[in-house]
């Protein structure tokens, strides 16, 4: 492993920012550091920066343990969540900033920072000061700044938080693209569950100065672990007794049933449906339109779902008698996640 945090503990005063944190990233990778406000991400990226010391435990980077040397020394590239641009510098006296402190020669400054001025896409934009740069371009001069002095470890603390939505959707593709090119190893931190999905290689999930889960995007969706990583993506509804829908395996000790929307199908009167047997009456109570989908709102068997359906499928009405079909549940218990398909995929299905 290129970077391993082993046995990590960090406390302020009576808070736990990180209890027993331990986790090794590949060289190369893009990792996305996930989980809500509080989770303890951040102060594990700015331990791994140097920024802030751990209380006990051990950090790795390229088989060194680094507890002892300054920020300054770990070859360290950091991208703040404001830019931390300087309002009196050029792009061009920005991204040079580090390498002028390494004291490299004119001609190499020059050349380098050219060279990342190409590659952030903002030639002729040199003389420019960071006031008359849109946000995007502002993070892409940060971007570029980390990496000038050719950092071995990139550290992004909530890169897209200060962007706007559209410019934000851009730049995650830009970033994952980048980070792919260079192969530097990068870690970044964000709340945001789309973002990291859609921009990381592996995701490690805090939760209360804990690890819950560390895994790919598709494992981390399609196969939580815990309760919290279960709870923790997608619009989720929880079910106040699973054995009330037919055809799921009952798990001794289950405390509750967490279901997402891409679980559920409702079926109009009329529509031809599979697995007649294990499906549930239930009653619209109502339906918002998404832009590409219509997310619909049902109450069946004590409990209230959220589903959806294409805009090219028949519309369904508040007040609505549908049925109900359950593909799969999360049950949990304890923090432990127990996946759950119907019985009936598994059996011949039947067609109305």
């Amino acid at each position: 492993m290129y970077v391993e945090l082993k046995n990590i503990n960090k406390t302020y005063g009576d808070y736990k920012a990180s209890s027993d944190v331990n986790f090794g990233i590949e060289k190369g990778k893009l990792i996305g550091l996930l989980g809500p406000s509080g989770s303890g991400k951040t102060t594990i990226l700015r331990m791994i920066a140097g920024l802030e010391n751990p209380d006990s435990g051990e950090i790795i980077i390229d088989g060194e343990v680094v507890n002892n040397i300054p920020a300054s020394k770990r070859g360290i590239g950091f991208v703040f969540q404001n830019y931390a641009l300087f309002r009196y510098m050029t792009v061009f006296d920005n991204i040079a900033f580090g390498l002028k402190i390494q004291k490299k020669s004119k001609k190499y400054i020059r050349e380098r920072v050219k060279e990342l001025i190409k590659l952030i896409g903002l030639e002729g934009l040199d003389n420019r000061y960071p006031s008359q740069l849109s946000g995007g371009q502002r993070q892409r001069v940060a971007f570029a700044r980390a990496l000038a002095p050719n950092p071995h470890l990139l550290l992004l603390d909530e890169p897209f938080a200060a962007i706007d939505a559209k410019v934000r959707q851009e730049l995650r593709s830009w970033l994952k693209e980048m980070i792919q090119k260079l192969g530097v190893t990068s870690i970044f931190v964000t709340h945001d569950q789309d973002e990291a999905i859609e921009v990381a290689d592996e995701i490690i999930i805090t939760n209360k100065g804990r690890i819950e889960q560390k895994g790919t995007p598709f494992e981390i969706y399609q196969k939580p672990e815990t309760a919290f990583s279960a709870t923790f993506f997608g619009k989720t509804s929880f079910l106040e007794d699973y054995t009330k829908f037919n055809t799921f395996e009952r798990i001794e000790g289950a405390e509750k049933a967490i279901v997402r929307p891409e679980f559920v199908k409702i079926y109009k009167y009329g529509e031809k449906l599979k697995y007649k047997t294990s499906a549930s009456i239930g009653k619209v109570v109502k339906t918002v339109f998404m832009g590409d989908r219509i997310e619909i709102t049902v109450e069946c068997n004590g409990s209230t779902l959220v589903a959806t359906r294409g805009l090219d499928e028949p519309s369904v009405s508040v007040g609505e008698e549908v049925r109900v079909f359950l593909y799969k549940t999360i049950v949990t218990v304890g923090n432990k996640a127990h996946i759950l398909d119907n019985l009936a995929l598994t059996e011949v299905s039947m067609v109305i």
